[in-house]
């Protein structure tokens, strides 16, 4: 499986254990699943510090607290074991 790094921490991992943003059409970032083509970042999906607005800064600059709202709000999504 093919390696990645997370934009925050700089964590190298197998690809699997990531979210992977990508730049939609209208210029926002958002959690794809599935085929995905394009540039995209990638954030540790276990590591809710990672998603803090202040990691993600490096990254995404301006859009930061955006990102780091849309991983918040998607992790309350989740189902819980």
């Amino acid at each position: 499986m093919p390696e990645r790094t997370c934009v925050a921490c700089r964590r190298r991992r197998a690809q699997g254990e990531f979210l992977r943003l990508s730049r939609d059409a209208d210029g926002r970032w958002r959690v794809k699943e599935g085929p995905r083509t394009g540039r995209g970042a990638y954030v540790c999906a276990d590591s809710p510090a990672c998603w803090a607005e202040k990691r993600l800064r490096r990254a995404f600059g301006a859009q930061a607290p955006v990102v780091s709202q849309t991983l918040l709000n998607r992790s309350t999504d989740l189902p819980r074991a």
